[in-house]
């Protein structure tokens, strides 16, 4: 008799596509003082994947969110130099979209997330 059962490699991986946001294009909502201040503006300040172009972010927004998104832009930020003992190297490289949605549209950003 077996004291634990095995778990098939399908469901777990079923389980985990079913989480994954659309093509894995967006990481997670921002939330500091500057994105909350966006958000009275009806703009929203997503981190997204560093070779993610606008058009994609601009989809993967509508479609999670279902929303009409009417602009994006989008922001390189600088790496950090980062030391482990002697060696030294540097984070990797982050990008925000900043996202302007149509008048009278919202995200509920914490029932969402």
């Amino acid at each position: 008799m077996a004291l634990f059962a095995k778990t098939s490699t399908k469901t777990v991986a079923s389980a985990v596509k079913a989480i994954k946001r659309p093509t894995g294009v967006l990481l997670l909502p921002v939330m500091s003082e500057k994105a909350v201040r966006l958000q009275k503006l009806g703009q929203y300040l997503f981190a997204v994947r560093s070779k993610i172009s606008k058009i994609e972010a601009k989809k993967a927004i509508e479609s999670t969110y279902g929303v009409r998104v009417i602009g994006v832009n989008s922001a390189k930020l600088p790496r950090k130099t980062v030391r482990r003992g002697r060696v030294s190297g540097q984070t990797r490289q982050r990008r925000h979209i900043i996202i302007r949605l149509a008048p009278g549209s919202s995200i509920e950003l914490g029932k969402t997330v």
